[in-house]
């Protein structure tokens, strides 16, 4: 089983007007979104924030090019808090055909995707409803051998890099750690938001971030094979890729350039042995 994945697109239908801006937001995404989309896998995954503002447009773009591809491609998209930074989450499950969360099961996995976005501009770190935590708990207590993948946009407080900055991870108060803690087997959350690789481990659970591809053109590859799991970065060397990539970066709203996107040396790669 293989998964390709990325996170914070940031896909911006609005940025600086000028020719040479206009020429890189296009020719970045149209290079990256095909390489991201013609790599063979089962599924293919957005850890959220895929658009900058929540533009209908915005959306319109990315889903376009999906479903473009047809059946043969599987796309989960997660919502981050940019997605809803302009219309209800509604609106957008309308839109794109998306289950706000939902869990799939594999021959090799289980794969689970959480709602954590707010529907406001002004708080973004990450919440999840009565409703969804109940549903996430009799998914913790489903009893199966396999290595449970989690996706979801915001990390768990205290996990990845950058997660005790303010706004930066889920609700603290939230016990996630507890719900999480009632799965038995192997388990790995993987994470976008705070814009810098990140690989923490907390007893059977790997924590994964991944930065923006406006940061880093890359996206991540998850193969689950013969009980091993093992995450890989997989980067588009370009140097027009990366020039085009800080030319958006540094002229659209409400983004920054992170410049620590890299992370350490262990947040590249990561394998493991799901607990039978």
């Amino acid at each position: 089983m293989k998964l390709a994945m990325f996170g914070d697109l940031h896909y911006p239908m609005t940025v600086i007007n000028r020719p040479d801006v206009l020429e890189a937001r296009d020719a970045f995404f149209e290079h990256f979104l095909t390489a991201f989309l013609e790599t063979g896998a089962d599924y293919h995954i957005s850890l959220g924030d895929l658009t900058n503002t929540g533009e209908i447009a915005e959306f319109e773009y990315i889903f376009q090019k999906v479903r473009g591809y047809g059946d043969r491609l599987r796309f989960l998209h997660v919502l981050g808090n940019h997605d809803t930074y302009t219309h209800p989450k509604a609106k957008l499950l309308s839109l794109t055909g998306q289950r706000r969360y939902g869990l799939w099961e594999e021959e090799e996995a289980l794969v689970a995707v959480l709602d954590t976005a707010r529907e406001t501009r002004q708080d973004w770190s990450g919440f999840i409803d009565a409703e969804q935590l109940e549903w996430l708990e009799s998914v913790m207590r489903k009893p199966s051998d396999k290595p449970l993948l989690v996706f979801a946009h915001h990390p768990l407080y205290g996990s990845t890099a950058r997660s005790t900055e303010a706004m930066m991870s889920l609700d603290p108060s939230l016990d996630i750690r507890g719900v999480l803690g009632r799965w038995a087997g192997t388990g790995l959350y993987f994470n976008g938001h705070n814009h810098e690789n990140s690989v923490v481990r907390e007893g059977q659970w790997h924590f994964i971030q991944t930065a923006a591809p406006l940061d880093i053109p890359a996206f991540r590859i998850v193969t689950v094979e013969g009980g091993e799991v093992r995450v890989e970065l997989h980067r588009l060397e370009s140097e027009a890729l990366t020039k085009w990539a800080r030319t958006v970066g540094e002229n659209m709203p409400y983004y920054e350039p992170y410049p620590s996107a890299e992370g350490n040396g262990a947040s590249e790669k990561l394998s493991v042995l799901a607990a039978r």
